[in-house]
């Protein structure tokens, strides 16, 4: 069971260098606001993972949950600012 949940969370942090690769090369605002919504997504996951490694899921469920609102609250502001200042106008 090891073995599955390290490949699991290796295969995580592959797909979530991918999605650092939108944010930092992304064409628009709002590929890299999706970059960054995936990257917190999968950072979710992830925790759930190694709580379940380590055997204190109830503990890193906690902290995955308090992960997510503040990277949702950040994103709604990122895309509030964006939206306020122009600078991300679909062209």
């Amino acid at each position: 069971m090891l073995t599955f949940l390290a490949a699991v969370a290796v295969a995580l942090a592959l797909v979530m260098l991918l999605s650092l690769y939108r944010v930092i090369a992304g064409p628009s605002v709002f590929d890299r606001l999706t970059g960054l919504g995936l990257i917190g997504s999968k950072t979710i996951v992830l925790l759930v993972v190694l709580g379940a490694w380590h055997e204190r899921v109830d503990l890193y469920v906690d902290i995955a949950l308090s992960y997510g609102l503040i990277s949702f609250v950040g994103t709604l502001a990122l895309a509030k600012y964006f939206e306020v200042s122009g600078s991300g106008s679909a062209e």
